[in-house]
Parts: structure tokens; C-alpha cells; sequence
């Protein structure tokens, strides 16, 4: 569970670095192959995990993905405008990912 943890903060990290100061190509790539990493280690870890909160936390993980990738986009194309919401959306889905790993 401790791994999933740090690979959601390695790929958050990553992702802010990424996309509020330094934008490249190169490290789009980065960003994405730790998307997939983070994906791949907690489908692997949901797959052990009870039904229903296997479920919840892959559900949780991929939203945690799609909003990072969201905020890119919107960052990328110059849309100011609601990227605080995404956020703390962001921000929400991950504390919620945490918690409940740390509770299995």
C-alpha cells in the first residue's frame, strides 16, 4: 500500500513540475510513463483487494489520472479560467486515495 502512495506523489510531483514550470516535450513523456507506472501498480494492488474497495481505488486512481491529464491540456492551451476547481479536485482525489489505503 506504501508503494502506491509514492508512486501517486512521485507522479503528482512530476505532473506539477511538468505542467506549471517546466514545459517540454520530454518531460510530457516523463509525465506520462509515471502516469502509466502509477496505473499499473495499483491495478496490480486492486486486483488483490476485496471487491468493492479494489474497485474504489482503481476508479480513484484512474480520476486522479484523468485529472492531472486534464489540467495539462487545459494548462497547454493557455484556459486559466477553472483550473483552481481542477485542483482541488486533484487535491481531493488524492487525499481520499490515501486514506483509504491506508485503512485496507
Amino acid at each position: 500500500m506504501i508503494l502506491i502512495i509514492l508512486m501517486m506523489l512521485l507522479y503528482l510531483v512530476i505532473s506539477a513540475a511538468t505542467i506549471l514550470y517546466v514545459r517540454s516535450r520530454l518531460m510530457d513523456v516523463l509525465r506520462l510513463v509515471a502516469g502509466i507506472a502509477f496505473m499499473l501498480i495499483t491495478t496490480i494492488t486492486a486486483i488483490s483487494i476485496p471487491n468493492p474497495d479494489g474497485t474504489l481505488i482503481f476508479s480513484l486512481a484512474a480520476c486522479l489520472l484523468i485529472s492531472v491529464e486534464i489540467t495539462g491540456f487545459k494548462e497547454a492551451k493557455g484556459d486559466h479560467a477553472r483550473l483552481f476547481m481542477i485542483h482541488a479536485f486533484t487535491l481531493m482525489i488524492s487525499a481520499v486515495l490515501i486514506i483509504m489505503l491506508l485503512t485496507q
